[in-house]
Order: structure tokens, then C-alpha cells, then sequence
């Protein structure tokens, strides 16, 4: 099921790559180097063609392709988030449908410096302001009692923190959040084999005990926003 589901997957990726022209991208030349040079980002651009797909052209995202705004995010983040779905130590699990299409997209990359020019492409993009999709919302006031567990990784002011692989959360789509806790609260996300920090976080989530809480604490997030 889930071999049928990849190749599946992966032929559509390819469609699409061919469709825009970006088959090139996977032979062309790459300067050789980590840092956030001129070089790097003008290839991470090129690369980055492929991803305004369903993340559009702004980074802002699409939920109907279950792509989540990635303007801006730190680069440590994307590069150990594109790594864990090119090993498939994310996105292979068969309920994962967001993940089974960053899979495929994953492996176009051909190999550290494409990884590395493209998470510094979109660290340096613009962040937005990604509407508000979820239909229900939460109370702010009982999210903060909430994210005081969250707050131990992710900051008080949930701007992340490199050194416990904690992303920021504050710009980060409403849905995205909500999806990402019921993915780690059911085990889709977060218990691949070599997932560091996943285990962390299915405990983490454990402690909101249902949807309401779930709502509170992104309503909590999303005031932190607002300061």
C-alpha cells in the first residue's frame, strides 16, 4: 500500500517538475559552500521554482495542498526538515498525506549544497501573514496555562530554539498547527525511525487533552503574534 502510494507520489512529482521545465535544476551546477552567499541564494531561488507549486511564489502556503506558510523560517529548521523527508524519517507514513508529497519533492535535491542553497533561500524571504482558516477558535487566556509546556522548547514567546530543534511557531499557519498536533497526538508524526526531537513532542502533545485545548493553545500562539 504505502509503495504504491510513494511511486504514486513520486510520478506526480515528476509530472510537475517536467510540466514547469525544472528537470534541469537536478543536473545544474551548485556552488560549493554553507553560507548565506549571493551564490547560494540566487541558486536556492532557482531551486525554490519547484516549491511555489503548493507553497506559492511568496512562501506563503495553500492548504489545499496542505502546505504550510514556510516564509521565512529559520534555515537550521527547513535544512533538518528537508533532510528528515529525503530519509523518510518524516512523510512516509501512510496517513501523513502533506508529508507523502514533500517526500518525492525531497529527493530532487542533489545532495547538501542544493539542501542548504534552498533553506537559505527561504530563511530570506519575507515572512506573511497566512489567513486565518480554522472555523473555531480557541481562548487565548487558557492556551497560556497550556503552552507552558510548550514554552520549555519553543520559547515563551514561541520564537523557537535551534538548539531543541524547536522551530518558531508564531507565523505559522492556524491549520498547519492544528494538523501538526493531532499528526504527533496520533503517532503519524513524530515516531519515525531516527526522528530526534518527534518522541519529545508526542509527549509534549499529550498534554492537551482534547480539540478545545488544541484551539486554546493556538489561539494562545496567534496573540503572540499580535504584540
Amino acid at each position: 500500500m504505502i509503495g504504491k502510494l510513494i511511486t504514486t507520489l513520486t510520478t506526480t512529482a515528476l509530472f510537475v517538475c517536467a510540466s514547469v521545465g525544472l528537470a534541469s535544476l537536478a543536473s545544474a551546477d551548485s556552488t560549493s559552500t554553507t553560507d548565506d552567499t549571493p551564490a547560494d541564494l540566487a541558486r536556492g531561488e532557482q531551486l525554490f521554482e519547484l516549491c511555489t507549486q503548493c507553497h506559492g511564489a511568496n512562501g506563503g502556503g495553500d492548504s489545499q495542498f496542505l502546505a504550510p506558510a514556510i516564509a521565512g523560517l529559520p534555515a537550521w529548521y527547513v535544512d533538518m526538515q528537508l533532510k528528515n523527508f529525503k530519509s523518510g524519517t518524516r512523510g512516509l507514513h501512510a496517513d501523513d498525506r502533506g508529508g507523502l508529497r514533500m517526500y518525492p519533492m525531497s529527493l530532487w535535491l542533489r545532495g547538501d549544497t542544493d539542501r542548504q542553497a534552498i533553506s537559505a533561500y527561504v530563511a530570506s524571504m519575507q515572512t506573511t501573514d497566512p489567513d486565518r482558516e480554522l472555523t473555531h477558535t480557541g481562548d487565548a487566556a487558557k492556551g497560556q496555562g497550556y503552552y507552558a509546556v510548550c514554552s520549555a522548547c519553543h520559547g515563551a514567546d514561541a520564537s523557537g530554539n535551534p538548539g531543541m530543534g524547536a522551530p518558531p511557531l508564531v507565523g505559522m499557519s492556524d491549520w498547519y498547527l492544528y494538523s501538526s498536533i493531532q499528526k504527533y497526538k496520533s503517532g503519524v508524526r513524530g515516531s519515525g525511525v531516527g526522528d530526534v526531537y518527534g518522541p519529545a513532542m508526542i509527549g509534549m502533545v499529550a498534554t492537551l487533552p482534547d480539540d478545545d485545548a488544541i484551539l486554546d493553545v493556538i489561539a494562545h500562539i496567534q496573540s503572540l503574534e499580535k504584540k
